[in-house]
């Protein structure tokens, strides 16, 4: 009976520590996404790759304003 309990209590842990890695990359991947691809092309911008950042930085708000929209539903 201790064996089946500590089997359990192994696979519940296991079981645990996957949804752990699972909600923590899925919370770095949206901080990244909303937070970091910003500033790096703002960055570009003021840097003066105007050619370069205008462009990404249209699309990455676009990208950011549908999510946001989408997230609401």
């Amino acid at each position: 009976m201790i064996t089946l309990f500590v089997i359990g209590i192994l696979i519940l842990s296991i079981k645990f520590i996957v949804l752990a890695c699972k909600a923590t990359w899925g919370m770095a991947k949206a901080l990244l996404f909303i937070i970091g691809l910003p500033v790096i092309l703002i960055g570009l911008l003021i840097a003066g790759f105007i050619s370069l950042a205008a462009p990404l930085l249209i699309i990455t708000l676009i990208a950011v304003f549908i999510w946001s929209f989408a997230k609401q539903y």
